[in-house]
C-alpha cells in the first residue's frame, strides 16, 4: 500500500459555537481587551484565537482507503507544514510504517518544530495513518493497540460555565442526574481581579459543591490564567472543597512554578494540554510538576505519541486523563490501563433552551465537523465500534465551516 495524496481543510473557529464567548479566566485575561471575566466582552477570546480552529487532514492510498485526522488550534500553519514538508516525506510511502514515518516527520521539522504547530501537523497525519490501518483490517484502532480494557469508558462532564450561580448549580445537578460522577468547572478571575476575584472563584466552587454533595468529583480549569503566587493562595482557599484537580494554573513553560504550586497545596495539580511529545511530558514527570497528565492527541503527536506518554507516565504512577474526548482520544483511552477517564462536553439544558429561542442564531458545538461525535450514556461513553478511529466527517458541516486561504 502507498500514500498517493494528502489534502487539508482549515475549519473556522465558528464551528466551536458560542462557548468561546462565555466568561472565564484564560491565559490572555491579564490584558483588558482580551478579558471577559464579567461577561461584558464576549468577543474577547475570538479576537486572539484567530479564524482557524481545527485542521482536517485526509490521506488517500492506492488501495482506495482514506484516513482522516485533525490537528487542533495551530491556525493555518498546519496546512503550510503539511503541504511544504510532511507531504513530501510521506507521499509514496507505506502508511502502515507509522513508527518510521513519525520519526521522519519529527526529525525533518526539528529546525522549526519540536513543539507547537509542527507537532500538531504531525498529530493530524499520525491519526490519519492509524485510521488507514484500522480500515484496512476493518477493526477499531483500539484493537490494534492491544484491545479494549473495559466495555465502556468512564467520563466526566466538562462544561460547567459560570454564566451565573443559579444556572451553574442547576447544570451541575443535571449532570449528576445524567449519571456523571465527576465534572469540571471554569474559574472566572485571575490576579488582575484581586481579592474580590478570589472570593468569586471560591463561590463558584462552593456553588457546585453545595449542589452536588460530597460524593461527586469536582475539577477546575484555570486555562493558564494565574501566576504562581496567586495560584498558591487561591488553591489553598479551595482545598477544603476536596477538588479532584486544578488544571493548568500557570503557563506550560513555567514548570518550576507548577512544582512549587504542587508542593504548596493539597489539591492535585494537572497539566499537559499545551505540552508536546513524550519529551515534554517526561520533563513534567521528572520535575514533579503534576499529579495528572492531560495530553491532547491532536496536539501531542497523534496516537503513536499518546500511547508512549501513557506508558512513561505509568512508570511514575501518574494517571493520564487526556484533554478532549474526540474519537481518536477514546481509542487511546480504551486500550490503556493508565487512562481512567475521558473528557466529555454535554450541552447544558439552559443553552439548548436559549438556542431554541434564538431562531436566527446558528447553533454549533464541539465536533460539529464529525457526523458521529461520542455520546455519553449514564456517565460513560460506549466504545467506538467503527473501523479505524470510528469518525466520519460531516461533509456539509465541513464545507460550511471551511476557511478559504484568502479568508485566513
Amino acid at each position: 500500500m502507498q500514500i498517493t495524496d494528502i489534502s487539508v481543510t482549515k475549519v473556522s473557529t465558528d464551528s466551536w459555537g458560542e462557548f468561546v464567548e462565555f466568561p472565564l479566566v484564560t491565559v490572555m485575561s491579564k490584558f483588558d481587551e482580551y478579558n471577559n471575566a464579567d461577561g461584558d466582552n464576549p468577543q474577547a477570546r475570538r479576537k486572539w484565537m484567530g479564524p482557524v480552529g481545527d485542521v482536517v487532514v485526509e490521506i488517500e492510498t492506492d488501495e482506495g482507503i482514506t484516513g482522516v485526522g485533525h490537528g487542533n488550534w495551530a491556525t493555518g500553519a498546519i496546512e503550510t507544514i503539511i503541504d511544504e514538508t510532511l507531504s513530501k516525506l510521506i507521499e509514496g510511502e507505506d502508511p502502515r510504517q507509522r513508527e518510521r514515518l513519525w520519526d521522519m516527520m519529527y526529525r525533518a521539522t526539528i529546525p522549526f518544530g519540536r513543539k507547537g504547530a509542527a507537532i500538531e501537523a504531525i498529530s493530524a497525519v499520525d491519526i490519519a495513518l492509524w485510521d488507514i490501518a484500522g480500515k484496512e483490517v476493518d477493526k477499531p484502532v483500539y484493537e490494534l493497540l492491544g484491545g479494549p480494557i473495559n466495555d465502556e469508558i468512564p467520563s466526566y462532564a466538562s462544561n460547567l460555565h459560570p454564566v451565573d450561580h443559579e444556572k451553574l448549580a442547576q447544570e451541575a445537578v443535571d449532570y449528576v442526574e445524567a449519571g456523571f460522577n465527576a465534572m469540571k468547572l471554569r474559574f472566572r478571575y485571575g490576579p488582575e481581579a484581586g481579592r474580590a476575584g478570589m472570593e468569586e472563584n471560591e463561590k463558584i466552587v462552593e456553588t457546585v459543591r453545595d449542589a452536588v454533595g460530597d460524593d461527586i468529583d469536582i475539577a477546575g480549569d484555570v486555562y493558564m490564567g494565574w501566576n504562581v503566587r496567586y495560584a498558591k493562595k487561591m488553591i489553598n482557599r479551595l482545598d477544603k472543597y476536596d477538588m479532584a484537580w486544578v488544571e493548568e494554573p500557570v503557563i506550560p513553560d513555567d514548570i518550576d512554578g507548577y512544582a512549587e504550586i504542587r508542593d504548596a497545596v493539597d489539591t492535585p495539580i494537572s497539566g499537559g494540554e499545551h505540552e508536546f511529545t513524550r519529551f515534554g511530558h517526561k520533563e513534567l514527570l521528572e520535575r514533579g510538576a503534576v499529579d495528572i497528565l492531560q495530553p491532547d492527541v491532536h496536539r501531542v503527536g497523534g496516537i503513536t505519541e499518546m500511547m508512549r506518554i501513557a506508558d512513561i507516565a505509568d512508570t511514575y504512577s501518574v494517571p493520564v486523563i487526556p484533554h478532549s474526548g474526540t474519537n481518536p482520544t477514546l481509542h487511546c483511552i480504551a486500550a490503556s490501563d493508565n487512562m481512567p477517564l475521558a473528557e466529555y462536553f454535554p450541552i447544558p439544558e439552559w443553552y439548548k433552551e436559549r438556542q431554541q429561542e434564538a431562531e436566527d442564531r446558528e447553533s454549533t458545538y464541539a465536533d460539529a465537523i464529525y457526523a458521529n461525535p461520542p455520546n455519553a450514556e449514564n456517565g460513560s461513553i460506549p466504545l467506538p465500534d467503527g473501523p479505524g478511529v470510528s469518525a466520519e466527517l460531516n461533509r456539509d458541516a465541513l464545507n460550511h465551516f471551511a476557511v478559504d486561504q484568502n479568508d485566513a
